[in-house]
């Protein structure tokens, strides 16, 4: 008979703490000959070392050596997802794009790609998009949406790194009535121009602080505040960074008709 200690990382069992044949249970009488305590303590520990070695050296070899681009492909107008949409990556020009389709919902995704700067081109109704120096770094997904102006197929082009993205824009979303209106944008780094997921944003009106609502920023950086009433507000958000305290940035004055969206970026200093 064999008593065996099984290794946690799923590999074959330590070698047996104790072994005895037939003959020799006959000459004992049926009995197992004692096992030592300090010995089976010892195999047991020796048994939990070793898994640990294991796990430490696969979380080492899980490292992340690269990145993706994900995003939303939509309408200016309406917001309204565009499906089907070509969307294509490319390192250079001489390097083989990686290629996908948005999904009925609008989102992309392209993952496992190398750390580096890339290009970023759509097409949909005849209307191309290319956005250029989109940096990639390794365990990062770096969000680039896509916005078509449906109706009026002009080609977009875009630098990423261009100091851009902080203009209010609006649109009138088609589901809305003329009682309720519509706040909503993402929250961005200013240094590396990545999405913040985890912020706490807040929407005042006016001097109404009764009227406060407040959300987190899900993972894709994205905040929405739905059925406000019109007028104007403050929109602010803030981040808790390990030995800088709380972060927090506000724009105010946003004036929001009825039956209106508003679309209104946030750029919080995570580095210094």
């Amino acid at each position: 008979m064999t008593f065996a200690v099984a290794r946690p990382d799923g590999l074959a069992p330590l070698r047996s703490i104790a072994r005895f044949d037939t003959d020799r249970r006959t000459a004992l009488g049926g009995c197992s000959p004692a096992v030592h305590p300090g010995t089976l303590r010892f195999l047991i520990l020796l048994a939990f070392l070793v898994g640990c070695g294991s796990t430490s050296t696969s979380a080492k070899r899980a490292r992340p050596t690269t990145g993706g681009i994900a995003g939303l492909a939509h309408d200016h107008d309406s917001r309204d997802p565009v499906a089907k949409a070509q969307i294509r990556v490319r390192a250079s020009e001489h390097a083989p794009p990686r290629t996908t389709l948005s999904s009925d919902r609008g989102l992309y995704d392209i993952q496992l790609l190398a750390p580096g700067r890339y290009t970023v081109t759509a097409l949909f109704a005849g209307q191309p998009i290319e956005i250029r120096n989109v940096e990639v770094r390794a365990g990062e997904i770096t969000m680039v949406d896509l916005m078509f102006t449906l109706g009026r197929p002009e080609p977009i082009r875009l630098d990423y790194d261009a100091p851009a993205g902080s203009e209010i824009d609006r649109y009138r979303p088609r589901h809305l009535t003329g009682a309720v209106a519509l706040i909503e944008g993402t929250v961005n780094d200013t240094t590396t121009r990545q999405r913040v997921p985890g912020a706490v944003v807040t929407a005042v009106h006016g001097d109404d602080i009764a009227s406060t609502q407040q959300t987190v920023s899900d993972e894709q950086g994205r905040y929405r505040f739905e059925a406000l009433r019109p007028g104007v507000y403050s929109i602010s958000a803030y981040y808790s960074i390990s030995g800088r305290g709380q972060i927090e940035v506000r724009r105010s004055g946003i004036t929001v008709d009825a039956a209106e969206a508003v679309v209104v970026p946030l750029w919080i200093e995570m580095t210094r």
